[in-house]
């Protein structure tokens, strides 16, 4: 994945880049142009996906992770920044309830790796050593932890740009030598607001902890829920209907004001005794409709044996989704789409019915072995992530951890279409005689299903090989083929045994 900023026409440049495209030479700052060259020239399957930098879109969804790290500590939010890129937490008195500094790091690690994110995590005294460890010290497998009076050494001996310093300021120092921070530390004070500006000054004590910093802090938005308790239990199916409807008004009217629907609804019912039961409703695309709500929650309570009496219920919106702007014809007026309305409310009423288990769509993994690259999940796939910031400030307080929340690095997964592979795989690799291989590797001809095909044209090798720490690692050699009668095949032949498979046919 390649990122660059649009704003430039002509001269866009990379922004941001991920592990296989750095691989290949491609650094941000890089002309756009020069970068596709590059890729362009090394010829390989796996070329980088170009994107335009959306920086709003990156802010937003990071305040959405933000909110991931309420779990960690009730204070947190994103680096002061026109285009911030780290989550900064104040930890300060919750250490603990992880064992020690290391094992909150090693847990706010993990998180965000089963979300997909490589993560640099630090913890420092102050948020400007933080962001300077997370970025000069810290490694996927490695978070480090500054202590109280020997950080301000560590710092010493990293470069200047450690201080979050502008990339002037940063180049400036380094043109005359001042390439560490301990270097900037040893000359007098007094003379480098004048080379320098006053804000190397306000950095280089925020870093030391000699200046507060006040932390950019995002918090969750409030619950979208109402409930209700009344002086006499509910019996039935239909009152327990009647006051979920009661609940969806006020719900639905914030839901509008927000122009969101609902992703999922949590329906809870207490007992006069005590006892708590959920029901969980899940949809394939935002909803407003109170119809369909309680639909879907008729179809929950029939699936189970609900409590004699329910004396309490409340309703919560837990994820929401944002609704799309329907199109308009050419008259003006408002068009409707049945078709994707109606497979939609199939696939809700399916799901809710069977389980979402039981629903299942095909999804692409990225796996370079074919017969893994797709896989089975639930269709009913809520986004469990959805905040909205809200501005505050706080003093700096004694520790901080940062976390870089960028997806460099993570695998590209690409359409199967664009490596010229059919759509259609057998269950299994079919075993396939092979008389003779050409000199490019392919075989003149075969057997397979009874019939003998001579094979005129052929594409590739596009060799597959798969790490050992793989349950059946592979070292294949693929071909495409095309035969006298006008056939296509996909075949392989593996390294080891030097045997020859057709693991699917073009349609």
């Amino acid at each position: 994945m390649v990122m660059y900023s649009a704003s430039g026409g002509r001269g866009a440049r990379v922004t941001h880049c991920s592990r296989l495209a750095r691989e290949r030479g491609v650094r941000p700052g890089m002309p756009l142009a020069e970068a596709q060259a590059l890729c362009d020239a090394l010829s390989l399957p796996d070329c980088p996906l170009f994107e335009p930098e959306d920086r709003e879109a990156d802010v937003e969804h990071l305040q959405r992770l933000a909110c991931v790290c309420e779990r960690f500590t009730p204070l947190f939010g994103m680096e002061d920044t026109d285009a911030p890129e780290c989550l900064l937490l104040d930890v300060t008195g919750c250490t603990h309830l992880f064992g020690d500094e290391s094992g909150l790091l090693r847990a706010v690690s993990q998180e965000f790796q089963e979300r997909g994110f490589q993560t640099r995590v630090a913890l420092a005294p102050t948020i400007g050593a933080a962001w300077a460890a997370a970025h000069w010290l810290a490694r996927p497998d490695l978070q480090p932890v500054l202590r109280p009076g020997p950080f301000q050494r560590t710092l010493a001996r990293l470069p200047v740009a450690a201080l979050r310093l502008p990339a002037e300021t940063v180049a400036l120092l380094e043109e005359l030598g001042l390439r560490m921070i301990g270097q900037l530390q040893a000359l007098p004070r007094s003379s480098l607001p004048a080379r320098f500006g006053s804000g190397l000054l306000q950095r280089l004590d925020q870093a030391c902890g000699d200046h507060p910093e006040s932390l950019r802090r995002v918090t969750p938005p409030e619950p979208l829920a109402s409930s209700w308790a009344g002086e006499y239990p509910l019996t039935d199916r239909d009152e327990l209907a009647y006051v979920c409807r009661e609940l969806l008004g006020p719900l639905l009217e914030r839901l509008t004001e927000r122009r969101e629907g609902a992703r999922q609804l949590l329906c809870r019912g207490r007992s006069p005794t005590g006892q708590v039961q959920e029901w969980r409703v899940d949809f394939a695309s935002p909803v407003t409709e109170e119809k369909h709500l309680l639909n879907m929650l008729r179809l929950q309570w029939e699936r189970i044996s609900l409590m004699p009496e329910v004396a309490a219920v409340q309703l919560e919106v837990t994820v929401t989704g944002t609704l799309r702007q329907r199109p308009r014809n050419l008259f003006g007026e408002v068009s409707d789409d049945d078709t994707g309305r109606e497979l939609n409310g199939l696939l809700d009423r399916l799901s809710n019915r069977l389980g979402r288990q039981a629903v299942l769509q095909a999804a692409l993994r990225p796996e370079a072995q074919p017969e893994l690259s797709a896989a089975y999940q639930p269709c009913l796939q809520p986004d469990a992530e959805a905040a909205s910031p809200v501005s505050s400030s706080r003093a700096a307080a004694s520790s901080f951890v940062t976390a870089a929340a960028r997806t460099a690095g993570s695998p590209e997964v690409r359409s199967l279409s664009s490596r010229q592979r059919p759509l259609r795989l057998f269950p299994q690799p079919q075993p396939i005689d092979v008389s003779a291989a050409g000199p490019e590797g392919a075989p003149r001809s075969f057997r397979w299903d009874r019939c003998e095909h001579r094979v005129i044209r052929s594409w590739g090798p596009e060799r597959i090989e798969t790490g050992w720490w793989n349950e059946e690692p592979a070292r294949r050699d693929y071909f495409r083929v095309e035969t006298q009668a006008g056939l296509h095949f996909w075949l392989f032949h593996e390294l080891t045994g030097f045997r020859w498979f057709v693991p699917g046919a073009f349609d």
